[in-house]
């Protein structure tokens, strides 16, 4: 669980900026997933214009958005929607001034996270935790495997595409073999194995 219980006495009034948030964000997310694990910025969600921006993928893959003091609540109910058919687990991590306001626009599995500006070094407390997503939906899911992934999955399954299959016949293809859960394991196991060294689009893996 990202972040812990603080008394209103320990918060600090200086304002966080995204990059520090976000990179508190992924050490604190990091360290509490299982292994393997990786952690992706601006994650590019299929279907819809969105990116979020912290992705973790351990056994499952969670998604972070970040709102600051600097930021509105404008998109959020979009993004939420987006990020719902991909996500096992989704939060919202943003300052406190925000905390009321999305709490009561949020689905109540989201996880809502409070940000404990403490100048370049923020931390975090935690106002509700994110339970599982049941809504993940499979045709969206499946289109974040890139065409060698996806022939690579079937192939494993004993179902080797034709060579000239398109990308969309062998997602589809695949729909029809598996089960959510098996379909999951596929995308984390592709995500996992992308060389770091290679431009990640529609996903960005963090440095350092």
């Amino acid at each position: 669980m990202i972040g812990r219980p603080l008394p209103p006495a320990l918060e600090n009034p200086r304002v966080a900026t995204e990059a520090t948030v976000r990179h508190r964000l992924r050490d604190e997310a990091l360290a509490s997933a299982g292994w393997p694990s990786d952690a992706v910025y601006e994650f590019w969600v299929p279907r819809s214009n969105e990116r979020a921006d912290v992705v973790v993928i351990s056994t499952d893959m969670s998604g972070f958005e970040i709102k600051t003091e600097r930021d509105t609540l404008k998109r959020l109910s979009r993004q939420a929607a987006a990020y719902a058919r991909v996500f096992d687990r989704c939060s919202v991590v943003l300052a406190e001034r925000h905390v009321a306001a999305a709490t009561e626009m949020l689905p109540e599995w989201w996880g809502v996270v409070a940000i404990v500006s403490e100048g370049m070094a923020p931390s975090f407390r935690s106002v509700r935790s994110a339970a599982p997503n049941s809504g993940v939906d499979p045709e969206t899911l499946v289109r974040l495997l890139w065409r060698q992934e996806v022939r690579a999955v079937l192939s494993a399954l004993g179902s080797e595409p034709d060579p000239q299959a398109s990308r969309s016949s062998m997602w589809q293809h695949l729909l029809g073999l598996v089960e959510l859960d098996r379909l999951k394991e596929a995308v984390r196991g592709a995500l996992l194995g992308r060389d770091p060294d290679v431009a990640r689009i529609p996903t960005r893996r963090f440095c350092g």
